[in-house]
Parts: structure tokens; C-alpha cells; sequence
């Protein structure tokens, strides 16, 4: 054969393949085909999907993917696309293997909720069999069960995750909402709270060398858990508040009592009962025990608010500290009565619509909640002492507000889908530089460790639903309530008091509002420059905290 008639029959070979591959369906259309689905309910909202995809179909995938790298790979001595298949297995197996694994899982996935018509929550939890560090099976994450995840030499692949589910309801009517609009004015508890806030800002842990553990006192400790005879997990140096805490999702309530007046060496115990969604399914519903080995104790210390303090501040006297914050407070007080509406929205929706949740919050949910109250916190200016200890409660024991959350978020999500609004990145980046201003920090540094505490998604979400419910109250039938005091909690971290659920609650109720940043000489010169900070969105409204 000639060179000519040769570098004819490749080209005919190669238009061939052409014209097979377009006419090839694609992965997905070929998944609908032949992918089965089995259904286990394993939880409220909550189910387990094990997904089959025959080995026909792996053939023929696999096929293609070397069918590709024929076309496309240079091997030391075969012309392009004359590579045997062997020999491209012995050099790109393992590649085509991870390739493949990735597409499979993924689209499987996708086409597995799509068949069952499944409304999901999130990405999917994946059951992948355990590492040399663990026996078992355990539930990791998809890019995790990605890496874990090998085809199988012969027979299907098969492969399990675990799902959340939106839950299905019917919305209430939506116009003519009852709302009363209050009359809110500023009482001199709440200048105190606030002050108490501003020191806190400047507050400090400092070592303490003798003496026994106080509530809210920060702990280093090591730290081992176990669940009957098993060792699941141990830790030096983990650092714990003396109060309620979560730790591998596990709520011990009762860690605070148990540290209580223990000393530098002490050895205590606490137990608490482990998830629903803990990786080693045989431990779910099961207890665990603590054991904390005391290491360190640390305690928060408030600056005195002393003269030299104050004219820190860029004041010359208490007084007039005080008359800056009320001039502050009252600039805001439009703002607060909107919040305390949006409140009145939010208890109409969650008393109209009804569906069952979760008996108990998932890892999952528990942070997703989490991230978005912390958002609120900080989108305050709470002191960081005071957002840890409002979050700590959240996961631990204030399990009525947290559920409380959940459904208002799945309310929220489905009445996104009803009225229509946008959320800009310039809005977004507005409230970073908001929260930024409240914490002292820079633009950039706050944005990162919002990205990291998955926050960044949890303020879109919070701007996306003030909106909506801007636009619910335009409907609704607003009467004004005459004479009502806004009241102040005297919850900040200033006080020896722990705060309760009920000031966990009020932190983003109706007395919520972007907190005043400590004051600066700066600012001293007049309210209306420190109020002008205030964040608009495209219709003009304020983005601060939601209710």
C-alpha cells in the first residue's frame, strides 16, 4: 500500500469516527436508559438512593474513552491513532478510570433524581467503603467519594448516597398579610447593651493560671470520644467554651455544668447522642462519651470603662458616649421598624404553612442554619465573644429555634420561585464591606472567611429573601400599633449573664439591626456620616440583617 493510499484509508477512518460520534447520544441521554434506582427512606426529608448502572454500559464507555485517547494520544512508535489498546491501558488506565468514575457518579446522580423526580437539598452525601484509617462504610462527601469510587472488574457499578428532600406544601395567600407597624423608640437599657458590646470589641482572653473553670471560660483541652468500647475520634489541643458546644455533631448540653470549677490537669466526662448522618451509620442514635483532659483555661476580660477608655474612643465624658449612641440608634429606628415587619411576615408564613421536619437537624442542616444566624450576627457588629456563645446555643440547645429556621428557609426557598427579585454581585459585595466596616477589618480579609465558613451563599440568600418580603408587604394590610417601647436585653458579653434562648432569638428579631461599630474620634463628627454607611440595594432599600 502507498503512502497516499494509506493516508487515505486513516482520513476515511477518522471521518468514520467523526460521524459515529456525532450520532453517538451522550452520557446522560444513555444513563436514562439503563440506570436503576432503588429508594430507601432513611429519615424525614431524608432518603437513600442506591444507584446501578450496568456493565454493558461501562463497556461501552470505557470503550469510548480509549477510542478518544486513540485519536488523540502520541505513543513512542505508532503513528496517531495506530496505538494498540493494551498499550494505551498500561499508560492511561488509571486516568480513564478517575474520568470515568467522575462522569459516572455525577451524571448517574443527576439522572437518578431526575427519573424519581426528586426535589433535592444540596450536593448528595456518597457511601464509599473505608480507607486504611477506617473500617466500613462511611458517607463523605462527592468530590471525596469521587477519589474512593474505582469501576469494578466485572459486574455493574454500584454505588449508594444519601439525599435531603425539599418537603412538598402549599404557600398561604400572599396579599393582604396583617401587619402592625410599631411605634419603637430607644430606652436606656439599650444604650447600655450597646456599650457593653463596644468594650467587648476591644475585650481579651487572657491566661489564667490558678483558680477553677467560669462559664463561657476558653478551654484547651484533650479530648476523646468513644461509643461503647470504640475510640472514635481523639484530639490534643481542641479548644472548647465552657458552655453548651458540638463537637463531630454531637450536642453535649451539659458541657458547661460539667466543666464547671475544674482546674488545670482535671479529667471530665460528658455524653451527648450522635446524628443521624454520622459517617459510621452503625454509631447513628447511639451515645458518645467525652473525656476532656484540661490543658489551659482562658477567661475574657472587659476594658474598664474608665475615662481613659472613653477619650480612646474619641469622647471626653460617659455622658456623651451615651447621647451618641442613642443619636446613632435613633437614626435607625425606620430600619428597625421594618425588621420588626418582616418579623411579622416570617411568624405568618411558618403559622400558615405546615409540613413535618426532621426529629433531629442533620450536619448538614445544622450548618447551613448556623452559617446564615452568624451572618446575622455579624452583619450586627455582635462582639465575636457574644456571636460564639449565640452560636454554640443555636447547635446545642436552642433546637426550637433552629428547627424554626429550617422551615422558614424551605418557606423561603419555594416563595423565590413565586415572586421574582435579583440579587447583584455589587449588592453582596456592599454587605461584605458593611460587615467589614462593623468588625474593623479589611474588605478582602472578611470576604475570605465568609467564603470559608460557606457564608458567602447563606448573604445572597439573606438579601434574596429581605426582598421578597419587601415585596409581600407592599400587599399587605399594614395597621400602626401606638406606643410601643423598643426593650433592650442586657445580653452582650459585658454581663456575667448567659444569654438565653430568647436573646439568641431577639439577636435577629425584631430589635435586630446593623449594630454601631465602636466609635472613633472619626466619627465623632456627627451621626449622619456614620449612618450614611448604610447599604442600598437597586430599589433603594437598606440590606442589612434579616429578622
Amino acid at each position: 500500500m502507498t503512502d497516499e493510499e494509506a493516508l487515505g484509508e486513516q482520513t476515511e477512518s477518522v471521518q468514520g469516527e467523526s460521524n459515529e460520534e456525532e450520532q453517538k447520544p451522550s452520557l446522560e441521554d444513555t444513563l436514562k436508559e439503563v440506570v436503576q434506582v432503588d429508594v430507601e427512606e432513611v429519615g424525614t426529608l431524608r432518603k437513600k438512593l442506591t444507584i446501578t448502572i450496568p456493565r454493558e454500559t461501562l463497556d461501552e464507555q470505557v470503550g469510548d474513552q480509549y477510542d478518544d485517547l486513540r485519536r488523540d494520544a502520541m505513543v513512542p512508535g505508532f503513528r496517531k491513532g495506530r496505538a494498540p489498546r493494551r498499550l494505551l491501558e498500561k499508560r492511561f488506565g488509571n486516568d480513564v478510570s478517575e474520568t470515568l468514575v467522575q462522569q459516572l457518579v455525577g451524571t448517574g446522580y443527576m439522572v437518578a433524581t431526575e427519573k424519581l423526580d426528586l426535589k433535592v437539598l444540596g450536593d448528595p452525601l456518597v457511601w464509599v467503603s473505608g480507607d486504611k484509617e477506617q473500617e466500613g462504610e462511611t458517607l463523605v462527601e462527592v468530590d471525596e467519594a469521587i477519589r474512593r469510587i474505582t469501576l469494578p472488574d466485572d459486574g455493574p457499578l454500584v454505588y449508594a448516597c444519601e439525599v435531603e428532600i425539599r418537603p412538598e406544601f402549599d404557600l398561604p395567600a400572599l396579599e393582604g398579610v396583617p401587619i402592625e407597624k410599631p411605634v419603637i423608640e430607644v430606652a436606656e437599657e439599650d444604650i447600655t447593651v450597646q456599650m457593653d458590646r463596644i468594650r467587648a470589641m476591644r475585650g481579651t482572653y487572657e491566661l489564667i493560671s490558678e483558680g477553677p473553670i467560669e462559664a463561657d471560660d476558653l478551654i484547651t483541652a484533650d479530648v476523646k470520644m468513644t461509643s461503647g468500647e470504640t475510640v472514635l475520634k481523639e484530639e490534643e489541643g481542641m479548644r472548647v467554651s465552657a458552655r453548651p458546644q458540638q463537637i463531630d455533631g454531637v450536642s453535649l448540653e451539659g458541657l458547661g455544668e460539667a466543666l464547671s470549677g475544674a482546674k488545670v490537669g482535671d479529667v471530665k466526662t460528658v455524653s451527648g447522642q450522635i446524628g443521624d448522618d454520622y459517617v459510621k451509620v452503625e454509631f447513628r442514635g447511639q451515645q458518645a462519651d467525652f473525656e476532656f483532659t484540661i490543658r489551659e483555661i482562658r477567661r475574657m476580660r472587659l476594658p474598664e470603662l474608665t475615662e481613659e477608655f472613653i477619650k480612646s474612643l474619641g469622647f471626653d465624658a460617659e455622658a456623651e458616649l451615651r447621647e451618641w449612641i442613642k443619636n446613632e440608634r435613633e437614626s435607625r429606628l425606620g430600619e428597625e421598624v421594618r425588621r420588626a415587619m418582616h418579623g411579622q411576615v416570617q411568624q405568618y408564613l411558618l403559622d400558615k404553612v405546615s409540613f413535618d421536619l426532621p426529629e433531629r437537624l442533620s450536619n448538614k442542616q445544622s450548618a447551613q442554619i448556623t452559617a446564615r444566624r452568624l451572618l446575622d450576627l455579624y452583619r450586627q457588629g455582635v462582639p465575636p465573644a457574644e456571636v460564639e456563645k449565640l452560636m454554640d446555643e443555636l447547635r446545642t440547645s436552642a433546637r426550637e429555634d433552629a428547627l424554626r429556621e429550617l422551615k422558614l428557609a424551605f418557606i423561603m426557598e419555594k416563595l423565590a420561585e413565586e415572586v421574582e427579585v435579583e440579587v447583584s454581585e455589587e449588592e453582596i459585595n456592599a454587605q461584605i464591606a458593611w460587615i467589614a466596616q462593623q468588625r474593623g477589618h479589611r474588605f478582602d480579609r472578611v470576604r475570605d472567611e465568609l467564603a470559608k465558613e460557606g457564608a458567602i451563599a447563606s448573604l445572597y440568600v439573606r438579601i434574596r429573601d429581605d426582598k421578597i418580603i419587601d415585596k409581600l408587604l407592599e400587599k399587605a394590610e399594614v395597621t400602626e400599633k401606638k406606643g410601643e417601647k423598643k426593650s433592650g436585653k442586657k445580653s452582650g458579653s459585658g454581663s456575667k449573664k448567659t444569654a438565653s434562648k430568647s436573646d439568641a432569638k431577639e439577636a435577629d428579631a425584631a430589635s435586630a439591626e446593623p449594630e454601631a461599630e465602636a466609635p472613633t474620634k472619626q466619627k465623632k463628627s456627627g451621626t449622619k456620616r456614620a449612618s450614611s454607611g448604610k447599604t442600598k440595594g437597586k430599589s433603594g432599600e437598606d440590606l442589612s440583617d434579616e429578622t
